[in-house]
C-alpha cells in the first residue's frame, strides 16, 4: 500500500490481494535494510538497548541453528512465554525461517492453563523468562523435550542473544539460519484465546496472517508513505502473547521497515508509566486497548508530559466509548481510530480519518481487502439498520486455518459457502459504519427486549464521575435475565457525593437515553474492573452465569 500521497477512496476500490506462492513473515519483516533501526528495548532497569534490522537477522538465524540441532522442524510447534524484550522477538523470527510454528503464551496464565497449552499445543521446545519458571512446577512442563530459560537482556550490552547466549551460542552451523519457501496457508502461530470459560481453544493462522493485517495497519495508523512508514516508532504496552499486540504492531511494523518500542513489564498496566514511556521515547504511533485509555482518563494529569511526538493512536480489542475517544483526542493531542478485528481474523474493519471521518462508538468500515456482511441466522444479508451477526466473504488472508485438534469448532465457525462466522452483532448504518453490539453470548434478553451491553456502557461511560463501566444480563425469576452494571468512578468524583444518590441518577440516566427497558436494574460500584491477560475487560469474571 505505501509508495506515494494519495490516500482517498480509490484504495477501496482499487484495492487487491496480491498473495505470493510463498510468503514468510520472517522474510517479509527482515526484508529492510540492515543498517535502519528495529527495535528498541527498554528494560525494567531503564537500561536502554537498539537493535538493527541485521541484529534480528543475525540473531534469529543463529537461534534457528540452535532449534535445527534439537530436531525443530516445519511444523513443530515452538511455545514462548517472555515479557517484551528482544528475545521474545528473536523466537518468534527464528521459528518462522524454520517453518516452525509459534505458540505465544502469556505471562499471566495459571499454571492448570499454562500446561494445557503447552501439552494441547504439542510444543516441543519452551522458551520461558526464568523467573517465571520458577514458579512453575516440573510437572507443568513435563510434555516439553527442551525447556530454555532466559533472563532478558540480562548479558553484557554487547552480547547480541542477551538472556539467550548461554543457550544456543556455539552451536554448530546448519541449515537454521535458511528461509523456509512456506506458502501462505503454511502454520506459523498457534493462538490460543483468552477467555475464562471453558478450555480456551487453538486459533491457528498461517504467515499469511501477517499480510491481512496490512491494510489495517497502514490505515488505522496513518502509515501511507515509505517515509512515514520508516519514521514511525511504534508501542503498545500489550503482552506480545496476544494477537493485537504482535499483528497490530510488532510485525506489521517490522514489515514496513519502521522501529518497535519494547518495554519489558512485569506488574500490571502503570498509566503514568505509559505517558513516560511516549514522552521519553518519542512515540509516534500506539495500540491501546480502551481499557487502558479509559485508566489514562482517570488516573493521569497528561498536561505534565510532553507527548507532542505521539501522532495517532489506535484503539482495539473491546468497544471505545465515545466519551473516552473525545477525551483522548482533545486533550492527548491525537488523533484516535478505533479498529476491530479478533484473533480468528484481524483487522478486518476501523476508522482512518485521513480518509474518512470517524463516528465516536462506531467500528469504522471495512479496510481494504476486508469483504463484511452483517447476516441473519440463516445466512441472510440483512438492510442497514438490522441487528445481525459480522460475517467475513471469502478469500480473505486474515482468517483462520482452523481450530487445532477442534474439527468441529472449525466447521461451526465457517457456513458451508465458506463465509467466516464472527459470532459478533453489528449494525451496519447507511454511511457503511458499523456498530458493534456484543458478543451473540453476551446479548442480554429481558422480558423479551434484545438489549446490548456495550450500548449500555457507552451511555454509562458519558457521565464525567463514571471511569468506566462494564455490563451483562444475571438471571431474574420475573424477566429471564436482568441488566447489571459494574462502574468506576473516576477520581475527581466530589467526596461528598452521595454513592447511592449517584448511582440512582446514573439508572435513570440510562433509561431517559436509550428507554426503560435497558436501563440497568442494579449498578455496583467497585474500584477496578478485571482484566484478561490482554488488557482486555474480563467479562467471564463479574457475569459467571
Amino acid at each position: 500500500m505505501p509508495g506515494d500521497e494519495n490516500t482517498d477512496g480509490d484504495l477501496w476500490t482499487e484495492f487487491e490481494w496480491q498473495v505470493p506462492d510463498t510468503y514468510n513473515i520472517a522474510a517479509v519483516a527482515l526484508e529492510q535494510d540492515p543498517s535502519r533501526t528495529a527495535l528498541k528495548h527498554v528494560a525494567v532497569d531503564g537500561n536502554r538497548r537498539v537493535f538493527t534490522y541485521g541484529d534480528l537477522d543475525e540473531a534469529s538465524a543463529t537461534i534457528a541453528e540452535y532449534m535445527h540441532t534439537v530436531g525443530i522442524e516445519s511444523g513443530n510447534r515452538i511455545a514462548v512465554c517472555l515479557p517484551q524484550c528482544p528475545e521474545h522477538l528473536f523466537v518468534h523470527l527464528a521459528a518462522y525461517r524454520l517453518g516452525a510454528v509459534v505458540v505465544p503464551i502469556s505471562m499471566l496464565l495459571g499454571q492448570e492453563t499454562f500446561e494445557y497449552q503447552l501439552s494441547h499445543g504439542d510444543v516441543q521446545v519452551l522458551f520461558v523468562d526464568a523467573e517465571r519458571r520458577t514458579a512453575v512446577p516440573d510437572g507443568v512442563v513435563s510434555s516439553v523435550d527442551n525447556v530454555v530459560e532466559v533472563e532478558p537482556c540480562a548479558a553484557d550490552d554487547t552480547e547480541l542473544l542477551g538472556g539467550l547466549a548461554t543457550a544456543v551460542t556455539a552451536q554448530p552451523s546448519t541449515n537454521g539460519g535458511d528461509l523456509a519457501p512456506t506458502a501462505p496457508d503454511d502454520p506459523a502461530i498457534l493462538l490460543y484465546t483468552s477467555g475464562t470459560s471453558g478450555r480456551p481453544k487453538g486459533v491457528l493462522q498461517g504467515h499469511s496472517y501477517l499480510l491481512g493485517s496490512l491494510p489495517g495497519y497502514h490505515c488505522s495508523f496513518h502509515l501511507f508513505t515509505d517515509s512515514e512508514c520508516r519514521s514511525a516508532r511504534v508501542w503498545t504496552p500489550s503482552e506480545w502473547a496476544w494477537a493485537g499486540a504482535l499483528f497490530d504492531v510488532v510485525f506489521p511494523t517490522l514489515a514496513v521497515g519502521g522501529t518497535v518500542l519494547s518495554t519489558e513489564r512485569r506488574s500490571g498496566f502503570d498509566p503514568d508509566r505509559a505517558l513516560d514511556t511516549i514522552e521519553h521515547e518519542r512515540v509516534t504511533h500506539a495500540f491501546l486497548p480502551p481499557t487502558a485509555l479509559a485508566r489514562l482518563r482517570a488516573e493521569t494529569t497528561p498536561g505534565a508530559y510532553d507527548l507532542s511526538s505521539l501522532s495517532v493512536i489506535q484503539a482495539g480489542g473491546e468497544q471505545l466509548p465515545p466519551a473516552v475517544f473525545e477525551w483522548a483526542e482533545e486533550t492527548l493531542d491525537v488523533t484516535v481510530n478505533e479498529a476491530y478485528g479478533q484473533t480468528e481474523a484481524n483487522f478486518l474493519t476501523g476508522n482512518c480519518q485521513r480518509c474518512y471521518e470517524a463516528k465516536p462508538g462506531s467500528i469504522g468500515k471495512p479496510y481494504p481487502g476486508h469483504d463484511v456482511v452483517v447476516v441473519d441466522e440463516n445466512g441472510r444479508e440483512l438492510p442497514p439498520g438490522e441487528l445481525g451477526e459480522l460475517v467475513v466473504e471469502p478469500p480473505d488472508p486474515v482468517t483462520l486455518l482452523a481450530y487445532w485438534r477442534d474439527p468441529g469448532a472449525t466447521d461451526q465457525k465457517f457456513f458451508d459457502d465458506g463465509r467466516m462466522r464472527t459470532a459478533d452483532l453489528v449494525r451496519r448504518d447507511e454511511d457503511g459504519y458499523l456498530w458493534h453490539a456484543g458478543r451473540r453470548d453476551d446479548l442480554i434478553v429481558s422480558a423479551g427486549y434484545r438489549i446490548s451491553p456495550l450500548e449500555v456502557e457507552s451511555a454509562l461511560a458519558d457521565d464525567p464521575r463514571v471511569a468506566d463501566a462494564v455490563v451483562g444480563g444475571v438471571p431474574d425469576a420475573e424477566r429471564g435475565r436482568r441488566v447489571k452494571a459494574y462502574v468506576v468512578l473516576t477520581e475527581n468524583t466530589d467526596e461528598g457525593d452521595d454513592v447511592n444518590d449517584l448511582v440512582d441518577v446514573l439508572k435513570e440516566q440510562v433509561r431517559e437515553r436509550l428507554g426503560a427497558h435497558k436501563g440497568p436494574h442494579e449498578v455496583a460500584v467497585v474500584e477496578s474492573i478485571p482484566e484478561t491477560r490482554s488488557g482486555k475487560t474480563d467479562r467471564d469474571a463479574l457475569f459467571p452465569d
